[in-house]
């Protein structure tokens, strides 16, 4: 799975990428396009999934082999390929042990859980971490 992300580039391709989607997929359901394509999280959703986009929003479309319950299983399971343990109903992201251990003791950083208004200010604090780290290795 990890060698996939090794097809993008260093920099900011990745978020390049995100972003295009999220204007695609965004631009689909103003313009009433009847899009079928990949979108993250549909309708609350963990993970991503194919859908159709239009005015009334994201129709997930799977192949008739796949439930919607099969869907999201794996869904959750490749989350934790992302760190990512769980994310309860009212938002709480909980990382794995795994996730938590290695940046507890390579970093500094202990974070077991986080809600979406905490994601800025834990990047900073993580992205402070990572110099700290990287000014032992410099210097």
């Amino acid at each position: 799975m990890y060698e996939s992300v090794k097809l993008y580039a260093p920099g900011i391709g990745f978020t390049t990428v995100s972003a295009s989607s999220a204007l695609k997929n965004l631009k689909a359901m103003l313009f009433n396009e009847n899009l079928r394509t990949h979108s993250p999280g549909p309708n609350g959703l963990p993970g991503g999934y194919p859908v159709l986009l239009n005015k009334d929003g994201a129709d997930v479309v799977l192949p008739d082999d796949i439930s919607l319950e099969e869907a999201i299983r794996m869904n959750e399971e490749s989350g934790k390929l992302d760190s990512i343990e769980d994310i309860k109903d009212e938002g709480t992201v909980i990382f794995t042990d795994r996730a938590f251990e290695i940046m507890k003791e390579t970093l500094g950083f202990e974070c077991r859980s986080f809600q979406a208004w905490e994601a800025k200010e834990l990047a900073f604090e993580q992205m402070a971490c990572y110099k700290r780290l990287a000014e032992r290795y410099i210097n």
